[in-house]
């Protein structure tokens, strides 16, 4: 015997109440993320410790917060650190480091833990992973690094950060950036100096 309750209509029933709930969980679910653009405080800066760089290109890297604070360090040989703090948690770390000669960007990369082994772009002056990558300058020399070459490198630290084809614009555009700075000077005997 075939019941049926007055009312109900079977299958159709089943699939609206699925398609309720299915609506309902995803106006939960976003409800409950929002972009890190919308949940920052902070703007994003302009420069990593005076070396401009396009807030587009660092964006994606930073996390949500109140307060971004800019601490930089000169720990040894040469090295400039500037790290970014959001909300007191370290965020991002721009590098610049003078390195042996001859070595490239896969070795200054394998003594940074979040750049890890990364790729290599064509024309070898960069290495990028999702969370970090090494840049190789270019016409950068200094007297006091003899048979070094200037490197920059970034890393990121934020969790859920990570970002490889932005670190891939990232990097290089840093780079070009600091090889237009002061401490990059041409090599003596070099057109112009």
């Amino acid at each position: 015997m075939n019941r049926r309750v007055a009312g109900t209509t079977g299958r159709p029933a089943r699939k609206a109440a699925a398609l309720t709930s299915a609506l309902a969980l995803g106006l939960v679910l976003s409800s409950c993320t929002s972009s890190d653009a919308d949940a920052r405080s902070y703007t994003v800066p302009d420069s990593l410790c005076g070396t401009t760089v396009d807030p587009a290109l660092l964006s994606p890297f930073l996390p949500s917060g109140e307060k971004l604070t800019t601490r930089e360090e000169s720990p040894s040989g040469g090295t400039k650190r500037c790290t970014l703090l959001v909300d007191g948690e370290q965020s991002v770390v721009a590098s610049r480091i003078w390195w042996k000669q001859g070595d490239g960007v896969a070795q200054v990369a394998s003594v940074h833990a979040q750049v890890g082994k990364g790729e290599v772009s064509d024309d070898s002056r960069s290495l990028f992973s999702a969370t970090g990558g090494v840049g190789k300058t270019e016409g950068c020399a200094d007297p006091g690094h003899p048979e070094q070459n200037l490197f920059t490198v970034i890393q990121v630290f934020a969790p859920g950060k990570g970002d490889a084809p932005a670190m891939k614009r990232l990097v290089p555009a840093y780079t070009k950036a600091v090889e237009g700075s002061d401490e990059c000077r041409p090599p003596q005997g070099a057109a112009g100096s």
